[in-house]
């Protein structure tokens, strides 16, 4: 998936949920936006993938339980990744690898409840 051939349109979130990997447990960076097929990650350093892995497991920690869960854990392929600018931080667009039907519903109930409501 090409960041420039979405989809669908994805969902600017009206605030940052904290994602963590699940190898480490280091916070890698904050949930900036969401679509059924993936998301766009926000952070201070490119997202490093250990030689030979082309997917990563991460756990997006929800502030308020979605469907009886307070977080999930997805597995997600990056695609692409730039900082643009002077910007300090790095954005890193990855899609979802094999994501359950139950992740599913739960990313389309984000989408809805976090999105960034314009005037």
């Amino acid at each position: 998936m090409a960041d420039d051939g979405r989809r669908t349109q994805r969902e600017v979130l009206d605030h940052y949920l904290r994602v963590f990997r699940t190898d480490t447990g280091d916070l890698v960076g904050y949930l900036a936006d969401v679509s059924i097929y993936g998301l766009m990650l926000q952070s201070q350093r490119p997202l490093a993938l250990a030689d030979g892995q082309d997917t990563i497991t991460l756990r997006l920690e929800l502030d308020r339980p979605i469907g009886g869960a307070e977080e999930m854990v997805v597995e997600a392929q990056p695609v692409w990744s730039r900082k643009e600018g002077s910007s300090v931080f790095h954005h890193t667009g990855l899609e979802f690898v094999g994501l359950p039907e139950d992740d599913r519903q739960r990313v389309e109930i984000l989408m809805e409840d976090y999105r960034l409501q314009t005037i």
